[in-house]
């Protein structure tokens, strides 16, 4: 058995260390068919050559400028010459596919002086519509009108397909965006701008400090439209905007390099706004056709650049990338270069024009077929052998059928498809062929686990994404049906949502007709699977820091949906939610089960808070993350059947009904979802909506951790069968949206209601909990307000009920006076205490930089001693500077304790800023919320997370399975003003909270981050200290750093290093530690294709927490160096190596014992041999050493020859070698072999 082991051992390993070799990708195509039939129908086009260049019809096709690797065009030049230097020295190598040949329709390329080049590609897949619209932050207010004209910037990929565009601007007050003050219509473009006069309703009083909402919206065909999210700008006094324009002048100088106006400076930015990100809210449009790409690279230096005469930036690397979404037909873009290095008036490089033919058809498609017959000769030990049934047969034949293609037919039916049998016996290759595999190896493989980095500064993403060897994906309009990996996607609603990632099929179907608001007339979502895995959901309350420990290890790659949610803790409400965007907001480490966020996440936060009484010192809404996923558990019944659906209509403009449905079949105990819902919508800001819904059994383990995932407790009990539902109601009305009243007026109220048994993964408290309030918002006047609200929780027998008043008058332009009352009656089987309390606030802006506030607390009743005393005084401000940067300070002083924040952010673009913050509290409260048990008692932190405006709190997810793409610069790696230099950032915080095991814990964090960012480097580094006294004792350090650099033009280098360190002082085993990292670089000669270098050192340490499954037992480290190099000195030889060691060490104690150690070491080397185009020969060795393992080693020779074009038959010789000085398993393993492979 030992010895069985031993030799499965080094098989494994042999495959684990080939799976680190540098991926080879190829595709071919065959334009064979379509030349031939342009011959027959006299359409080809004479193509004139000459030993340089080949001119057609339309003037020069390309020039040859070099026609060897040691004749450069360039003289006097090396590698550590600039890039535009050695443009014009490289090449690419053409090799024409026989016997057809490449036809294209159109011009697609430019060259321009000194080796720039602008050219165009069509991708049939139509990608992600993109509208954005950017205008300045900040503009000049006199106190009765605008000075100046607003300039708004907007870019859409999709023109074609817009009917008109238009801008309307509303006051912030208007929160349901329902009376614009002014309508600004827009050309129809790509990128246009247009300049509002600033023309201001005398109606409404405007003052200095108030904000106005913007919004795009473009209109279609039938009536459609889509809209960008809201933003904002700020009216504020002429001088704080041109401060705020020179300080803008200033950064953009920077980073261009050249000198600028306040208004270049400011149609710049606004340029690079509209680019760095994608700012759709709704999209309904239609779209049909194919994607146009046009890029350039090298763009001569100080050069604008201008596409159909609109404006594109152009980055620091003069490199630029535009998108079009187009229909079928012909299209023309006419290429404008102007500037001192762009040709001159006079120049022939002025002036330029592209035309691309889209026909709306379109097929690529690369297949294999491989049989390899091998005689099966073994001599010496045949103990390894003993249980292969492979190896009881002279002849050995496997094979492997493999094909991707994907396919596009009249504009609008985009069809890809994949399937790999992967190599096998010849009589099992279908065998399973349908089933999943969720140890799917190729989707364990993590990027790094390659190397770090080419030298090619190429993008790679997998256009498929199946846990099993078949794939099917159709796309149309916006609908898509597909056999693979999926997302149910199921979260339009509160109380029936489902959120997995599963294989199998499923469909995703909606109607073109929208109703007045936008919503879909129809939508409908079906899935299927066969479920390989299970559902994990953990939730977490912010420490101050950025590591997350997940409840398990070993998750599915890919499966994992993080969201933030802010909930009020008095009511149990969600009050804003967003999914994060992973890459840009967190990283995942699937195997150990880790997180990293990018900012650290706090508990509290303030914004948004609708009271001017605090219960704590530093009170707010609750940060809560929520991270969902799939794992494997031991003995899981991979047969069972889960299957689902959610649709909704719409009866006209106002009434929409919906349904969902779920059923997991699992062994024991089926979960069933079953809800529908209700809406009645008269008006943006006025409707109804119901929802009903039951389950039996339960949704998911939920699991809670308020220490970072050190510890968790199970929120649900998951041993019994249980059932239960779910009820809610919600009604909303605008008055002055119904014609009631001149002024903003509206109403809302809410009741809610669900059982202990009621369980989806979200929502899962085991207890009864009874919910209802109402609120009141109005203005009597334009300068007097009201707020009111009334709420009641209830959960057996405990209670809360708040009920507030708050009025709001604006004395003038610079002063503002509030007060408020509020009564909160708390209930419980112990207590039953009542109290109310009292509130003034002032607030005083001095200019428009300065802003000062006071607010004073009374405790006005206190039932008689029952209601401790909260009285408390707060005085804050905040200076403001630049543009939308500020400087704020606030201390509280009362009853119940002291709470300070000092807070700053410095915004250098719209995309980067440098934020800081301290906080402070001391809480003598024992507050217990009614709904999150494990609340802390409140400290703050101000980080800026991307919360978006929307309208629904819960959205439909749009599409199965999609690239996450948000803007175009982004995707492309292009930062057109980036924040250039060194930056720096910092968060202190220091609270107190009460854990899940009721102990009170006193928490300190602190998070400094900072990085370097220059057009040859890019460098982040951060750094955390965390401690806990009190009840938990422990000490955690976590760093992580990222590095990227361009040493010349022939050498890269990338680093990563992540780690953390936890301590727990009161349980030593209780610690957890984890070190990864790697450094590799790349070598490929800027003047020479015959080499190619790449390495690459990786070590990993890793202690899981005791609060994880699977991993924390034991602790284990690793080390591997790998190098890889190919050199091909004329076209018929070839030279390749590579080198690899890895070394691993484990220990079965957490922190103790012996280390038990192994190592092994790889080498291989490969000569190729091609003669002409027909033949080719092989010659291959393999040298595998597994310390105290034994070795093996094997060669293998062959000779391949083409018979024509797709196919090609070969024959060799393999002889393997095994020995081992501890064992008697010495052994050889020989045979010819005939190999048959056919490709297209």
């Amino acid at each position: 058995m030992k010895k069985r082991m031993k030799m499965k051992l080094l098989d494994v390993t042999l495959i684990s260390l080939l799976a680190g070799t540098a991926p080879l990708a190829g595709a071919q195509t065959d334009a064979g068919t379509q030349a031939a039939k342009d011959r027959a129908d006299g359409m080809a086009t004479p193509v004139d050559c000459n030993a340089e260049t080949c001119t057609g019809e339309e003037g020069l096709l390309f020039r040859l400028r070099t026609r060897s690797y040691d004749k450069p065009v360039t003289r006097e030049t090396s590698e550590r010459s600039s890039s535009e230097a050695l443009q014009p020295d490289r090449r690419v190598t053409v090799a024409m596919e026989q016997p057809g040949k490449a036809t294209a329709v159109g011009k697609f390329s430019i060259d321009l002086p000194g080796g720039g080049v602008i050219w165009a590609t069509e991708d049939p897949t139509l990608g992600q519509p993109e509208l954005s619209v950017s205008a300045p932050s900040v503009v000049a207010f006199d106190g009765e009108r605008i000075t100046k004209p607003v300039q708004f910037y907007a870019r859409g990929n999709y023109p074609a397909f817009i009917k008109r565009l238009e801008i309307s601007l509303y006051r912030s007050s208007d929160g349901d965006l329902i009376e614009p003050i002014a309508t600004i219509p827009m050309e129809v473009a790509a990128v246009s701008s247009v300049e509002w006069a600033g023309v201001l309703p005398s109606k409404y009083p405007f003052r200095k400090g108030d904000e106005l909402v913007y919004v795009l919206r473009a209109y279609g065909d039938n009536d459609s439209f889509d809209e960008t999210h809201p933003r904002t700008l700020q009216l504020v006094s002429p001088e704080e905007a041109e401060r705020g324009t020179n300080l803008l002048r200033d950064s953009v100088e920077r980073s261009l390099g050249s000198a600028l106006s306040g208004e270049q400076a400011q149609a710049q930015s606004l340029l690079g706004d509209v680019f760095s990100e994608n700012g759709l809210r709704q999209q309904n449009i239609a779209m049909y056709g194919s994607r146009i790409r046009i890029q350039g690279r090298n763009i001569p230096q100080s050069a604008s650049l201008t596409i159909n005469g609109e404006s594109y930036p152009v980055d620091q690397e003069r490199k630029f990338v535009a998108e079009y979404l187009v229909p079928v037909g012909r299209h023309r873009f006419d290429i404008g270069l102007s500037g001192e290095s762009a040709g001159g008036k006079d120049s022939a490089t002025g002036s330029h024009t592209l035309d691309v033919d889209v026909t709306g058809r379109y097929f690529f498609g690369v297949g294999l077929a491989d049989v390899t017959i091998a005689q099966n000769k073994v001599s010496g030990s045949v103990e390894p052998f003993a249980n292969d049934s492979r190896y009881e047969d002279d002849v050995i034949s496997d094979g492997r059928l493999a094909f991707y293609g994907k396919a596009k037919y009249a504009g609008k039916y985009l069809v890809t498809a994949q399937a790999d049998t992967t190599q096998r016996d010849l009589d099992r290759l279908f065998n399973g062929f349908t089933q999943a595999d969720p140890q799917d190896v190729f989707r364990r493989l993590d990027p790094d686990l390659y190397y770090p980095v080419y030298g090619d500064d190429s993008t790679t993403y997998r256009d498929v994404d199946t846990m099993g060897r078949f794939y099917l994906r159709v796309d149309w309009d916006k609908n898509q049906a597909l056999w693979g990996n999926y997302s149910t996607g199921i979260t339009g609603t509160e109380y029936a949502q489902y959120q997995r990632s599963l294989y199998g099929a499923a469909l995703n179907w909606r109607s073109i007709a929208t109703n007045r608001w936008g919503d879909p007339g129809t939508e409908l979502r079906m899935f299927g699977s066969q479920a390989e895995t299970a559902p994990g959901h953990n939730e977490f309350i912010g420490t101050g820091g950025s590591l997350y420990y997940l409840r398990h290890t070993d998750l599915l790659p890919g499966s994992d949906i993080v969201t933030l949610e802010i909930r009020d803790l008095t009511t149990g409400r969600t009050e804003n939610r967003v999914v994060l965007q992973r890459g840009a907001d967190y990283e995942i480490d699937e195997l150990q089960g880790r997180i990293l966020l990018t900012r650290p996440l706090t508990q509290i936060t303030r914004e948004n808070i609708p009271t001017l009484t605090r219960d704590t010192p530093l009170d707010g809404f609750e940060q809560r993350l929520i991270v969902d996923y799939e794992w494997v558990p031991s003995g899981f019944d991979a047969d069972d059947v889960t299957a689902g659906f959610r649709g909704k209509h719409w009866f006209g403009n106002h009434v929409g009904v919906g349904a969902t449905y779920v059923q997991e079949n699992r062994a024991g105990q089926d979960y069933t979802l079953a809800a529908g819902d209700l809406t009645l919508q008269a008006g943006k800001g006025t409707y109804v909506k119901a929802e009903y819904a039951q389950t039996e059994s339960f949704g998911a383990p939920v699991f809670f951790s308020d220490n970072g995932g050190l510890s968790f407790i199970q929120q649900n009990n998951t041993a019994m069968f249980r059932e239960g539902e779910a009820k809610s109601l919600e009604a909303r009305a605008n008055f002055k949206e119904l014609g009631w009243t001149e002024q903003d007026w509206s109403v809302g109220a809410w009741w809610r209601n669900a059982s202990a048994g009621y369980s989806i993964s979200r929502y899962d408290t085991g207890r009864p909990v009874t919910e209802y309030g109402a609120e009141l918002l109005g203005q009597f006047t334009p300068n007097l307000g009201l707020y009111t609200r009334y709420t009641r929780a209830e959960s057996g027998a405990e209670s809360l009920t708040q009920a507030q008043a708050t009025l709001e008058w604006r004395i003038n332009d610079a002063s503002t006076f509030s007060a408020e009352l509020r009564r909160v009656d708390q209930e419980s089987t112990s207590t039953d205490v009542a109290g109310t309390l009292g509130a003034l606030k002032y607030q005083h802006r001095f200019g428009s930089t300065l802003e000062l506030y006071g607010v004073g607390q009374f405790t006005l009743d206190d039932d008689g001693g029952q209601y401790a005393d909260n009285n408390a005084l707060t005085l804050g401000g905040k200076y403001l500077y630049g543009n939308q940067s500020s400087v704020g300070a606030e201390v509280t002083t009362g009853d119940r304790g002291e709470g300070a924040t000092v807070s700053a952010e410095h915004r250098l673009t719209a995309e980067h800023s440098v934020y800081g913050a301290y906080t402070y509290s001391t809480d003598t409260t024992a507050y217990d919320s009614l709904f999150t048990r494990n609340a802390q008692n409140g400290w703050t932190l101000g980080q800026r997370w991307r919360l978006s405006n929307q309208v629904n709190l819960y959205n439909e997810s749009q599409f199965l399975k999609e690239r996450n793409e948000s803007g175009l610069a982004h995707t492309f790696g292009m930062d057109f003003y980036p924040a250039q230099g060194w930056n720096m950032g910092f968060t202190l915080s220091d609270g107190e909270l009460t854990n899940s095991s009721g102990g009170n814990v006193d928490r300190r964090a602190i998070s400094v981050s900072g990085g370097r960012t220059s057009p040859d480097t890019d460098w982040q580094s951060k750094l955390e200290w965390r401690e806990d006294s009190g009840a938990e004792q422990r000490e955690q350090w976590v760093s992580t750093n990222r590095l990227t650099h361009k040493i010349n033009e022939s050498w890269r280098i990338a680093a990563r290093l992540n780690y953390a360190d936890t301590d727990d002082q009161l349980n030593p085993l209780a610690g957890a530690k984890f070190i990864e990292g790697n450094v590799g670089f790349a070598y490929r000669p800027w003047n020479s294709q015959r080499w190619g270098l790449f390495g690459r050192y990786t070590y990993l340490y890793d202690l899981a927490t005791l609060g994880q499954l699977g991993g924390a037992e034991y602790d284990q480290k690793s080390q591997i160096l790998s190098f890889e190099g190919v050199y091909k000195p004329d076209q018929h030889w070839e030279f390749a190596g590579k080198l690899a060691r890895r070394e691993g060490e484990v220990r079965m104690g957490r922190g103790t014992g012996a280390w038990l150690d192994s190592a092994t070491t790889f080498a291989a080397a490969q000569v190729r041999y091609d003669l002409r185009t027909q033949w080719h020969a092989l010659a291959e060795y393999r040298w595998l050493d597994v310390d105290n393992g034994g070795t093996k080693q094997g060669f293998l020779v062959g000779v391949d020859r083409d018979l024509n074009k797709n196919f090609r038959v070969g024959v060799g010789y393999n002889f393997t070698d095994f020995s081992d000085d501890l064992t008697d398993f010495d052994y050889d393993h020989k045979g010819w072999f005939l190999n048959l492979v056919g490709t297209y």
